[in-house]
C-alpha cells in the first residue's frame, strides 16, 4: 500500500504514536499531506517502528508502510468481528468509519472516547477477537 502523507500521519496518530503536543481539533484524522519530516511525525513514526520490531530510522519507506497496511487490516478485522463494525476489508485507512468503530469499541469497553486506538484498547481487542475466532 502506498499511503499519502496523511493517510500515513492517520496510522500513526489513530495507534496512538503522535504526541498530544502534535493533536488537532481533527485528531486523529490528518489531512497534513507535508512531508513526514517534522520532528513530531519522525518521533511519531520511530515510536511505530520500535512497537513493530522494526528498524527505526524515522522513515516511511516500504516496510513501515507494509506494516501499518498489516497493523490496519488486522484493526478492522477484529473491530468487524468483535463489535460487528462493518468496514470495508480492502481499505485498510484510519478513516472516519474506523475511527468511528473505535469509538464505539470503547463505549462498549468502558474506555476513553477518543477514537484512538491506543495499546490497552488494541491489547482488549486483540483478546476479545481471539476468543471470538477460536
Amino acid at each position: 500500500m502506498n499511503y499519502t502523507n496523511a493517510q500515513f500521519r492517520s496510522i500513526i496518530n489513530g495507534y496512538d504514536f503522535t504526541s498530544t503536543s502534535a493533536r488537532d481539533s481533527y485528531f486523529p484524522i490528518s489531512s497534513n499531506e507535508a512531508p513526514l519530516t517534522d520532528k513530531a511525525t519522525v518521533e511519531a513514526i520511530k515510536a511505530f517502528q520500535t512497537y513493530f520490531q522494526l528498524k527505526v530510522d524515522g522513515i516511511a519507506g516500504p516496510i513501515t508502510m507494509a506494516k501499518a497496511e498489516q497493523a490496519m487490516r488486522i484493526l478492522q478485522y477484529n473491530l468487524n468481528l468483535v463489535i460487528k463494525a462493518n468496514l470495508p476489508v480492502n481499505q485498510p485507512f484510519y478513516g472516519p468509519k474506523t475511527v468511528a468503530a473505535v469509538k464505539e469499541f470503547e463505549r462498549r469497553y468502558g474506555y476513553s472516547v477518543d477514537g484512538v486506538a491506543n495499546l490497552p484498547v488494541r491489547k482488549r481487542l486483540n483478546d476479545l477477537a481471539r476468543q471470538m475466532a477460536a
